[in-house]
C-alpha cells in the first residue's frame, strides 16, 4: 500500500509539473476549483481551461506615437493534482497563458508555473511546506510595456496549531527570489542590475474560524528584499495586515487583506514609506441575478528605473455582470491604476506619476456546466507626468471561452 502512494505521489508531481500557469502563491491551504473531478485511484484531478482574449489589439506595444494593431489570443489551462496519504495530502498545481500574436512574434510569450503542498490535515497541530517556480513571459505590472521573461521562485515552511476547535496560532517563514537575464532591457535598463533579488519573510499571528464559510487571520510580518548588484534598494519592512477569506457558498465570497506597512530603506538617501497597504478579490452576488467582482490592491513595488527605485501603487478593477435573459448577461467593466515613484534623494513619492484607466462593456454567455462565453469592447488610456514615451491609448474588442477559469 505505502509503495502504491508513494507511486501516485509521483505521478501528481509529474502531472503538476506538465501544466502551466499564473496564480498567486499563498500561505493558507489551496482552495480547490469545483470543475467536474478526475479521479484515478487514489488521484484526484481539476482542469480548468480558458481561451481568452480572442480578437484586436489596436497598441500592441503601448506606442504613443505609432501604434500598431494585430489579432491576438491566450491560451491558458490550469490542473490541480490532489493525492491524500493518510491525514496528509500533497496539492500539485500547474497554470499557465501562452500569449499569441498573428503579426508581431515578439509579443508572442508563454508563462509557465509550477508548485506544490504537502501538508497536515487533521486538527491539532498542521504543518506544512510548499514550493514553486514560475518563468514569466508576460508584461510585469502597469510599469514595463515589454515582454520581457524573467523567473520566480518559492520555498516556504509553517505550521497551523489549533488551541480551541476555532481558532489556531499560525506561523511561517519564505524565501523567494525574482531574477532577469542579463542581457534583457527596458528602456536601455539593464534589468537584471536594478531587479534581480531576493526576499526572506518571517511572519507569525492567529486564525480564527468567524463562521462555516469565513476565517480571519491577524498576523504580523517581517520582510527582508536585498539587491546584490544594486545594495541603494535594500529594504526592511513590517507589515501588520488583518487577512479574512470567505469560501463560496454565501453572497459575498473571496479574500481581502488592510492593514500597516513599514516600507524602510537601507540607505538613508531614500524616504521609506508608511501607511496603509491592502489587497482585495471579492465577489459579490446581492441577486441571483446580478454580480459585482472587484479586484482592488494598494503597496510598495520595486521600479525598473535607477532614479526612481520604488513606486506606490493604487487602484483597482470592477467588473458588474448583470443577467437579462436567460444564460444571456450584460457586463460593465472600469479599471483605475495610479503609480507614484519615489525619487532617491527627494521627499515621498514625489516622481513620475502615472494613471492607467479603462472602460468598457459587453455580453456574456452562462452554462450551467461553468462554461463561459464572453465578447467585451474595453479602452485603456495611460497618461504620465513624464509624457516622452509614456503616455498611449489603445482599445480591445475581445472574445472569450472558459471552462472553470474566471475570465
Amino acid at each position: 500500500m505505502e509503495v502504491c502512494r508513494a507511486r501516485w505521489f509521483a505521478v501528481a508531481v509529474a502531472v503538476a509539473a506538465m501544466s502551466i500557469a499564473a496564480d498567486a502563491w499563498g500561505q493558507g491551504s489551496v482552495p480547490l476549483p469545483s470543475t467536474r473531478v478526475f479521479v484515478v485511484g487514489p488521484l484526484s484531478l481539476y482542469p480548468q481551461i480558458a481561451l481568452r482574449d480572442t480578437g484586436t489589439d489596436s497598441n500592441v506595444y503601448h506606442d504613443s506615437t505609432a501604434p500598431r494593431s494585430d489579432l491576438t489570443y491566450s491560451l491558458t489551462p490550469k490542473l490541480n493534482a490532489v493525492v491524500p496519504i493518510g491525514n496528509t495530502r500533497f496539492v500539485g498545481t500547474g497554470l499557465g497563458e501562452l500569449v499569441y500574436y498573428r503579426t508581431y512574434e515578439d509579443q508572442r510569450t508563454l508563462t509557465t508555473q509550477l508548485d506544490g503542498r504537502y501538508e497536515v490535515m487533521s486538527p491539532g497541530f498542521r504543518p506544512f511546506v510548499s514550493g514553486g517556480f514560475i518563468s514569466r513571459g508576460d508584461r510585469e505590472g502597469f510599469e514595463i510595456d515589454a515582454r520581457v521573461p524573467h523567473t520566480q521562485t518559492l520555498v516556504s515552511v509553517g505550521a497551523d496549531v489549533d488551541v480551541t476547535p476555532l481558532t489556531a496560532i499560525t506561523a511561517w517563514a519564505s524565501r523567494s527570489s525574482t531574477s532577469f537575464d542579463e542581457s534583457q532591457q527596458y528602456l536601455s535598463v539593464l534589468l537584471a542590475e536594478q531587479l534581480n533579488h531576493s526576499t526572506d519573510a518571517a511572519a507569525a499571528g492567529a486564525r480564527f474560524r468567524l463562521t462555516p464559510l469565513t476565517t480571519l487571520l491577524i498576523a504580523t510580518e517581517f520582510q527582508r528584499d536585498r539587491f546584490e548588484l544594486v545594495p541603494l534598494r535594500d529594504v526592511d519592512s513590517v507589515r501588520v495586515a488583518p487577512a479574512i477569506a470567505i469560501e463560496t457558498g454565501g453572497p459575498l465570497s473571496g479574500d481581502a487583506k488592510a492593514g500597516y506597512r513599514i516600507f524602510k530603506p537601507r540607505d538613508p538617501m531614500l524616504h521609506g514609506y508608511r501607511g496603509f497597504t491592502g489587497s482585495a478579490r471579492l465577489h459579490y452576488i446581492p441577486l441571483s441575478v446580478t454580480r459585482v467582482d472587484v479586484e482592488a490592491n494598494r503597496d510598495v513595488s520595486f521600479s525598473f528605473d535607477p532614479n526612481q527605485p520604488y513606486y506606490l501603487e493604487s487602484g483597482g478593477r470592477f467588473t458588474v455582470t448583470q443577467r437579462v435573459l436567460g444564460p444571456f448577461a450584460v457586463i460593465g467593466i472600469a479599471e483605475r491604476r495610479e503609480l507614484r515613484n519615489q525619487r532617491v534623494g527627494e521627499e515621498s513619492f514625489d516622481g513620475r506619476r502615472e494613471v492607467t484607466t479603462s472602460i468598457g462593456g459587453g455580453i456574456v454567455f452562462q452554462l450551467p456546466t461553468q462554461m463561459k462565453f464572453a465578447l467585451t469592447y474595453e479602452r485603456t488610456e495611460r497618461t504620465s507626468s513624464e509624457p516622452v514615451g509614456r503616455n498611449y491609448e489603445k482599445t480591445r474588442v475581445l472574445g472569450s471561452i472558459s471552462y472553470g477559469l474566471e475570465l
